[in-house]
């Protein structure tokens, strides 16, 4: 039978260290105070009469306690003796020098960078461990950190954050978001202070490795499988290697920025209705024109400038789609560009004529440097203004450069991870919604965001995932609790006026492996079911989930053939 031993509190380690600290200062006190209070019992007094007496224990207690601390209450209970005065004359110098020495090594203590840093720890632990809400464990708190707990909170689901540097957990003390989000400064990758952020928590429902340390994320990845398999595990992969390894550990979601951001691009020139569908969904925001002015630049010939990861993957991934370029690196010894690439930074004219800027419909500037990267665009389009831009932008404190540029398409990586993060995490169903779309055409998929369009009665809308439990959608579990039969119908509709139709469509329903694709209003509804629903939510929408009494009423006035399902009459459900 394997040994085991319980894990001890963060709080025992505070008393350890207090009691460790104050050992001798609490020695010195117990021992100056039982001699003084011992004086204090032997020296005779006198009372009122001229009778002698003797002080009590606790008395001399008293006196010396009052005495020590100079509240100076008076002689007690009778007025003292000469030898009772000089005996108490004795005591003062050495109880008030303990003590002194007592609160300077409190005070000590309370500066001592250890106890701090033991104190903040028990304080984590203990509010993680108080968590009674889902939470995910977000591991690096860097600028893809910062956008993901931004992202999450603004949404009111609630986050631990952990990272080694103490100081990006210092920024998120004074962060301002919607809810309080306790920080760990630690290694991520090291088990236990995963365990201490808690990774075994009832209440992890997922972990995001996102540091920008490949093999940091890969040792978060594996320890969230091995010590609580159920939760999903998003990790971030930059190199090809680390992804497979990752892959091969059974990691649920693996995002590699570059991979996405040269995704992106093959899918707007080839289906741009795809790519602001996708767009649309994840970022709320329509990139209508830039998808237009990509999907016109499929055939024209373009510049890439640096054959590094992003370089040499959108290399690959467009000229799979027919598009010619000609590629431009300073270290073709390192990078081992294409055969007939030019040797450049790409920011020198003449290099920029040889590539054939003159007639380039885009150039993309791919270094792993931010001012390369804008003195490539900015000598680009002197030469050819009407050129299409896109850079790579590393660091987030350039953005007021990179905006100033008037670039058209930005990769940040950061940002990329923490949308595709954020929405593995908050929609899971949006992903799997989106392979099944991948197989429409174009034509059709414009078609549905402009019926979702029509629907919402805007060009901006949210998405948003529900499942049907007694935590997201009370109202729901209740009256299936009853036995009623409800319907898809009856949440598509405000049910405090059921003639009223929410702005929103459903997407996707899953339930029991099985999935509704776009399904329509006389889909059952079951407990556990998880639903997408894309549009806006609203007051209406709230009020079908988790009032009982708002839901029940809208089901007693529902109209329509769907409702009439409601009632049994045993129509079969969308699929």
């Amino acid at each position: 039978m394997p040994l085991t031993h319980s894990r001890p509190n963060p709080g025992d380690h505070v008393i350890f260290l207090v009691m460790r600290r104050m050992r001798a200062p609490l020695i010195v006190m117990i021992v100056i105070t039982a001699i003084s209070v011992l004086g204090m019992v032997l020296i005779p007094g006198v009372d009122e009469q001229g009778r002698p007496y003797h002080m009590s224990f606790f008395e001399a207690f008293y006196f010396i306690s009052f005495m020590t601390t100079t509240i100076g209450f008076g002689e007690i209970p009778h007025a003292f003796t000469p030898e009772q005065r000089f005996w108490v004359t004795l005591c003062i110098y050495p109880t008030v020098i303990g003590w002194l020495y007592a609160f300077g090594s409190i005070l000590s203590l309370m500066q001592d960078e250890g106890f701090k840093r033991t104190l903040f720890h028990a304080a984590f632990a203990r509010h993680v461990r108080n968590l009674t809400d889902a939470f995910c464990l977000v591991c690096g708190y860097g600028a893809t950190g910062q956008l993901l707990v931004e992202r999450m909170t603004r949404e009111y689901r609630q986050c631990v954050v952990i990272d080694i540097d103490q100081d990006a957990i210092n920024e998120l003390v004074m962060e301002d978001l919607n809810l309080f989000v306790p920080g760990l400064g630690a290694d991520a990758a090291d088990s236990e202070h995963l365990i201490k952020a808690g990774l075994k928590h009832p209440n992890c429902a997922a972990v995001a490795a996102v540091t920008n340390d490949d093999r940091a994320n890969l040792k978060v990845a594996m320890n969230a499988r091995l010590l609580h398999p159920d939760i999903p595990v998003v990790a971030r992969a930059d190199h090809d290697e680390t992804a497979a390894n990752m892959r091969a550990f059974g990691v649920h979601h693996v995002i590699n920025p570059y991979a996405i951001f040269a995704e992106d691009i093959a899918e707007a020139m080839r289906m741009p209705a795809h790519f602001r569908f996708r767009a649309r969904l994840m970022e709320g925001n329509d990139p209508a024109e830039l998808a237009e002015r990509l999907a016109l630049l499929a055939d024209a010939p373009w510049i890439l400038c640096g054959f590094g990861r992003l370089g040499r993957l959108i290399h690959e991934r467009l000229a799979g789609e027919g598009v010619r370029f000609a590629v431009v690196d300073a270290f073709p010894e390192r990078n081992h560009p294409p055969e007939g690439a030019i040797v450049g930074r790409g920011m020198e004219e003449s290099t920029l004529r040889e590539a054939g800027i003159e007639r380039a419909g885009g150039i993309i500037a791919a270094t792993d440097d931010d001012m390369d990267n804008l003195s490539i665009i900015l000598a680009a389009r002197r030469l050819n203004p009407g050129v299409f831009t896109i850079a790579r932008q590393m660091r987030r404190a350039n953005q007021a450069m990179f905006d100033a540029a008037r670039i058209d398409m930005i990769m940040q990586c950061n940002r990329l991870v923490a949308r595709n993060a954020h929405s593995w995490i908050a929609t899971p169903l949006l992903h799997d919604f989106a392979d099944g779309i991948a197989r429409l055409s174009d034509r059709t998929v414009e078609r549905l965001m402009k019926r979702i369009a029509n629907k919402t009665s805007s060009d901006t809308f949210e998405t948003w995932q529900a499942r049907l439990d007694g935590r997201e959608a009370p109202a729901v579990e209740t009256m299936l609790a009853q036995g009623a039969e409800l319907r898809l119908g009856h949440l598509m509709r405000d049910p405090w006026r059921p003639a009223e139709a929410l702005p929103q469509i459903a997407l996707l329903a899953e339930h029991a492996g099985r999935e509704w694709v776009l399904p329509g209003p006389s889909l059952p509804l079951h407990r556990d079911m998880n639903i997408l629903f894309c549009g806006r939510q609203t007051t209406g929408w709230r009020a079908a989930i988790r009032q009982p009494e708002a839901l029940a009423w809208g089901v007693a006035h529902a109209e329509g053939d769907w409702a009439g399902v409601a009632a049994g009459e045993g129509a079969s459900p969308s699929s």
